[in-house]
């Protein structure tokens, strides 16, 4: 025979019944902090490739005047130039990743943008007047919006990285191939 008697709650605060409505604005407002936390690291990385990109191309191209230019070989021309490309290829990506499209968020009361583009005493009279359940869905769209933003980040911001590193191996040969030009005969 069935008992009548609720479930015993979980240890660890966690039962079978839906988030009441704080737990539920608390719970969005913290996956949204997260989720921006985490696109300041894609942000952070993304501005690392760029500098190291032009860290590589300045050293590449500072690398060629005082060399003995005749007996560069085609192959080091090419291998400069495919280095060139892939650092170029690479700062594109992460330009990419540091500049994405947010789109237009009407009426939100989370987005910057639609806040910005209200007066002060119609935002402050929206939120004193916002139900619950449609603030909920506002921080639940921008939830999705800014996770599809930094899949998006991170997604440029990886290929970035791996361009940049497979740069590197043609990038050391040539500084290397240049050095050596540079050298005076024994």
């Amino acid at each position: 025979m069935p008992s009548s008697q609720p479930p015993a709650p979980d240890p660890a605060g966690v039962g079978p019944l839906p988030l009441s409505a704080d737990q539920l604005l608390r719970s969005l407002e913290t996956t949204l902090a997260r989720l921006v936390a985490t696109g300041k690291i894609a942000d952070s990385r993304s501005g690392l490739v760029i500098s190291s990109n032009i860290g590589m191309l300045g050293a590449l191209v500072a690398s060629f005047p005082g060399a003995n230019l005749p007996a560069v070989g085609s192959w080091l021309w090419l291998t400069a130039g495919s280095t060139a490309a892939a650092c170029l290829a690479s700062t594109t990506m992460a330009a990419l990743a540091a500049f994405p499209r947010p789109g237009r968020h009407n009426g939100s009361l989370v987005f910057f943008g639609s806040i910005a583009e209200m007066e002060h005493d119609a935002y402050f009279e929206r939120l004193r007047t916002v139900p619950q359940t449609d603030f909920a869905r506002d921080l639940a769209d921008q939830c999705l919006r800014v996770a599809a933003l930094v899949a998006f980040k991170f997604r440029w911001v990886r290929r970035a990285m791996a361009t940049m590193i497979a740069a590197a191996l043609p990038w050391l040969v040539c500084l290397g191939w240049l050095g050596h030009l540079r050298l005076p005969p024994p």
